[in-house]
């Protein structure tokens, strides 16, 4: 409020002076601002005296810096003393009184007096006359704030409508568009959904047409992502908030309140996608911005700071969560006599956080409170009701009350499927926690109902938002979601002789997922390719140099980083973002290929064996000392292989073979089968584990399909014998493919043109002197089959250094290898490691498990050991370098190199290393190695394979020629069984 000046010809009182002192700290240091105006005040009240208006002035400037120092109570009796002031002197309607009765409401808002508030400004609302539009319509907005807090909808609609009939707004089209928002947020929160998006869409197509002010615009396209939150339609959500964000941010002058709200909503989008890191940078993000604006205890503040615990509550930090829900708790008034929402959402999550800390009993009196402060304000059919209601059920089920939890539990999902309709993915939790409380009573027939339904959710959900997210956020979407597959599997394993449907389910949710983040990544990368789109491909670019710069910084000491004012958690924010926009502009939808699809492609002769792992889910009864009774419901040490065998012959339903003791298949026999090849003995056991159980339906079959699990990546089945010493090479062609949708999509082999074969071979028969403690790094051990390799894949042919394009000794370089673009053939013979020892990666490393796998090239030029940068030459190339490479057009990736095979296995997704690097680059098939292998033996085998690719044999069909020329010859089978081939499309 501006000081009414007192003429020209005066001058200058002491009271001015520091009243402008006051002015001039008000941004900068709030307490010298307050200093001043004391000062101010003092000398005021004898210069001036009680009525003039600059001594009221400064009064109302007083209540007002209290109010931001979070000192109400002189807040507001500076306010007071200004207002009953004023009062002696005005009109009861004149601006200034409304005014003054607008900021002591303000404060009392802050300090969460709301009843004290609403009275104000509804004497503001009573009292306005002509000239007072704008306050009304400050008193009006915030008044309906308030009633939207405490969830009494119908008196913020009663208020907002009667504001839009009013004379003072009608007559500004901007006010109206702003009451108009108000209405679809109210709405929106009523869960009136339809009305809600016809009230936004209507308004923004107005909004549309003419050049709206900036808050309203960006208000009303936050509100309609809000929106799609509520509805479930979290991908879009997250597409208009993010771009929405990113828009604002960058406009110096916008409305701080804006933007809090919105960074709070895309906290909200990120929760809802179970990407619980992000959605607590944006949430702590909210919370500084709230706090510059009212301080930490303002009731906005402590919504933020509830919803932060709740992350903490996700992530498993129960001791945080529960310390600032007590916190945030102590800080309000007792809930009997405060019941609004935020509070009850707080009494929630804190019995949750005793719940999740095993004190059950505690955390139920506290649910029960909640439950009922929540009859008492009469929001039974609320879905905050729903909340508290679901999670009195849960714990009841983990007390073993499954009467209880059922009946709860039935009244949540009727009150989800009300608000929500049947079909939102809001279902997804009350419906599997029904699913489990059934199971729990043995009730399997109203279980399996309610599984299935619940998977039916999650399908959609994937297919709708994983495509729009990046490879990080996949992974994280992907680990909360396979839970509920893995526990699936133990049901339809159960009861599939009485209900083989479930089987189906159970592969079509392997069709989903397995390699889900694989193939998502390889699709967009391979548009992004072929689009004439320039911007996309520059974005790519741009995310491709980023991706290297950040590769280097992993391999880099944090010491030196800092040195270089690096930061690492920038940088991955920077592709991240480039990420983003690809991912919202490259929208693809996942496909909907189910099992009958997979089982009319296959032919007469051949068979598909879809291996699952899982773990065991189970009830588990357990009591501890000084702890309630609890139940454990959940997944078991017992780890289990199903087998999904698919042939012509299975018209309804795959064949299940369900292997039970996968701990022993998993440790002790694999043990045995590597030391059989290892150590060159007969293999007795290892047909009876691995391969028997599954021969009787496959064996009629020429051509078997393999889309394995778990232990069985690291095996080559071709190298068992059968009880008559048959080797499995002998009896069966088998074709290990990622998911078995590639059956479905079968691409037909061309013709490769061997001109554009690319040959490595570092040798290393002069090893350098001058690099890096070669001997704590690796091993440069001569390689003399390497070039006798290359030589003879030369011959066989029938090229020549000038015909192909071949890298030898000092040539076969890291520069050069990244330089490679899309031969028809990639074959590398060198050293291949698998180890976490090989190459050093810093604490704040992402997916570091990407640097455990790799080859060794020669180094670029010796490197001095004060070089910071010595890995960019050292010539070890990782799994993460190979993501960078374009081998979109290449038929065939080779690595002749030992352990080439071997990565961090994901069930489901299988391995992560050279192998799915490569295909992820574009590789179509790709050769390499499970073992440590002898270079002389490997050059016999990859010059007999390339001698029959020379002869317009397919890439399988001269692999298994050359394997078989070898185990004919009586070759150990660890020599030619040590490489597999794998498809990547």
């Amino acid at each position: 409020m501006p000081l009414i000046t007192q003429g020209q010809s005066q001058p200058e009182l002491s009271w001015k002076a520091q009243y402008d002192s006051a002015q001039l700290f008000w941004k900068i240091d709030i307490t010298k601002s307050v200093y001043y105006l004391q000062k101010s005040e003092r000398t005021a009240i004898n210069d001036l005296g009680i009525y003039d208006d600059n001594y009221l002035i400064i009064l109302n400037d007083l209540g007002l810096a209290y109010g931001q120092l979070n000192d109400f109570e002189k807040g507001e009796n500076y306010l007071k003393k200004n207002l009953r002031l004023q009062q002696e002197i005005y009109d009861k309607g004149d601006i200034r009184i409304l005014q003054s009765k607008c900021n002591l409401a303000a404060i009392r808002v802050k300090y969460g007096n709301d009843a004290g508030a609403k009275s104000m400004y509804k004497e503001v609302l009573q009292s306005s006359s002509v000239g007072a539009g704008p306050t009304y319509l400050i008193a009006a907005e915030n008044l309906i704030r308030l009633y939207e807090r405490n969830e009494h909808f119908d008196s913020a609609l009663f208020i907002l409508n009667d504001a839009l009939a009013n004379q003072f707004t009608s007559s500004s089209i901007q006010t109206r568009y702003a009451l108009l928002l108000a209405q679809g947020r109210i709405l929106r929160k009523e869960k009136k959904y339809n009305e809600a998006m016809e009230t936004l869409t209507a308004l923004y197509k107005q909004v549309s047409a003419i050049t709206p002010t900036p808050i309203v615009y960006y208000s009303l396209k936050m509100e309609l992502g809000l929106l799609n939150i509520e509805m479930g339609l979290y991908g879009t959500a997250e597409i208009e908030l993010l771009q929405l964000y990113r828009t604002v941010k960058s406009i110096k002058s916008i409305d701080e309140n804006l933007l809090t709200e919105l960074t709070s909503g895309l906290a909200y989008v990120y929760e809802k996608l179970n990407v619980y890191d992000k959605a607590l940078v944006y949430y702590q993000e909210a919370l500084t911005r709230c706090a510059l604006a009212y301080g930490y205890n303002s009731q906005s503040c402590l919504i933020t700071q509830n919803n932060i615990a709740g992350i903490y509550l996700k992530l498993g930090q129960v001791k945080e969560a529960v310390a600032t829900y007590e916190v945030f708790t102590k800080a309000q008034y007792s809930f009997e006599n405060n019941i609004n929402t935020t509070n009850l959402i707080a009494l929630n999550n804190l019995a949750t956080a005793y719940r999740q800390d095993g004190q059950y009993t505690l955390a139920l009196q506290y649910f029960t409170k909640a439950s009922e402060a929540v009859e008492k304000a009469k929001l039974t059919q609320s879905d905050l009701a729903a909340t508290i209601m679901n999670n009195l059920a849960v714990t009841h089920t983990l007390t073993g009350d499954y009467s209880k939890a059922s009946y709860y539990f039935e009244r949540v999902l009727t009150i989800k499927e009300r608000v929500y309709g049947e079909d939102s993915p809001v279902l997804l939790d009350v419906i599997n926690n029904l699913a489990i409380t059934y199971w729990a009573k043995q009730d399997y027939n109203m279980a399996v109902p309610l599984f299935s339904r619940s998977l039916q959710l999650t399908h959609k959900q994937i297919n709708y938002i994983f495509p729009n997210l990046t490879e990080t956020e996949q992974v994280q979407f992907y680990e909360q979601h396979k839970l509920n597959f893995e526990r699936f599997n133990t049901l339809s394993t159960m009861y599939s002789a009485t209900q083989p449907v479930l089987l189906v389910h159970m592969f079509n949710n392997q069709l989903l997922l397995k390699s889900l983040v694989f193939f998502t990544t390889k699709k967009r990368n391979e548009a992004i390719r072929a689009t004439g789109d320039a911007s996309l491909k520059r974005l790519a670019e741009q995310i491709q140099t980023k991706g290297i710069q950040l590769g280097h910084f992993y391999q880099m000491p944090l010491a030196d980083l800092q040195a270089l004012g690096v930061s690492l958690t920038k940088l991955e924010s920077e592709i991240d973002s480039l990420e983003k926009i690809i991912r919202h502009t490259n929208y693809q939808v996942q496909s909907n290929l189910e099992w009958k699809d997979v089982q009319e492609s296959l032919k007469e002769d051949e068979a598909l064996i879809e291996i699952i792992r899982f773990r065991k889910y189970d009830v588990l009864s357990t009591h501890a000392m000084g702890m309630d009774k609890q139940i454990s419901i959940g997944f078991t040490d017992s780890v289990y292989y199903a087998a999904l065998i698919t042939t012509t012959s299975t018209k309804n339903f795959p064949q299940l073979v369900l292997l039970k003791n996968g701990n022993s298949i998993e440790k002790r026999f694999f043990s045995y089968y590597k030391n059989t090849l290892q150590f060159n003995f007969t293999d007795t056991l290892s047909f009876g584990k691995y391969w028997k159980p599954f021969e009787s339906y496959v064996a009629n079959k020429r051509k078997i399909y393999l889309s394995v699990d778990g232990v069985f990546h690291q095996m080559n089945l071709n190298a068992i014998r059968d009880t008559d010493s048959k080797f499995i090479l002998e009896k069966y062609e088998l074709i290990s493919i990622l998911n078995a949708q590639q059956l479905v999509n079968r691409v037909k082999e061309t013709p490769i043109d061997f001109t554009k074969i690319v040959l490595i071979g570092p040798v290393f028969d002069s090893p350098p002197r001058d690099i890096i403690e070669p001997s704590s790094r690796f091993d440069y051990e001569y390689l003399p089959g390497t070039l006798q390799e290359v030589n003879g894949i030369l011959g066989a042919l029938k090229l020549n250094s000038s015909t192909a394009k071949v890298y030898l000794r000092q040539t076969a370089n890291e520069q050069n290898f990244k330089r490679i673009n899309s031969p028809s053939i990639l074959h590398i013979a060198t050293h291949g490691f698998f180890s976490s020892e090989r190459v050093y990666v810093n604490e704040q490393s992402k997916n570091n498990f990407l640097f455990h796998s790799g080859l060794i090239l020669f180094p670029d030029y010796p490197t001095k050991k004060n070089d910071a940068n010595a890995f960019e030459h050292d010539g070890i190339v990782t799994a993460y370098d190979v993501l960078n490479l374009n081998l979109n057009n290449t038929n065939l990736v080779v690595l002749s190199a030992c352990e080439t095979g071997l990565g961090k296995i994901e069930t489901g997704e299988g391995l992560y290393g050279l192998q799915r690097s490569f295909l992820q680059a574009g590789a179509r098939d790709i050769v390499l190695s499970l073992w440590k292998v002898d270079d002389t033996q490997t050059k016999e085998l990859m010059v007999k394979f390339y001698s029959y690719l020379g002869q317009q044999q397919s890439r399988r069909d001269a692999f298994k020629h050359a394997q078989l020329d070898l185990l004919h010859r009586g070759e150990n089978p660890k020599h030619w069984a040590a490489f597999v081939m794998i498809s990547g499309e």
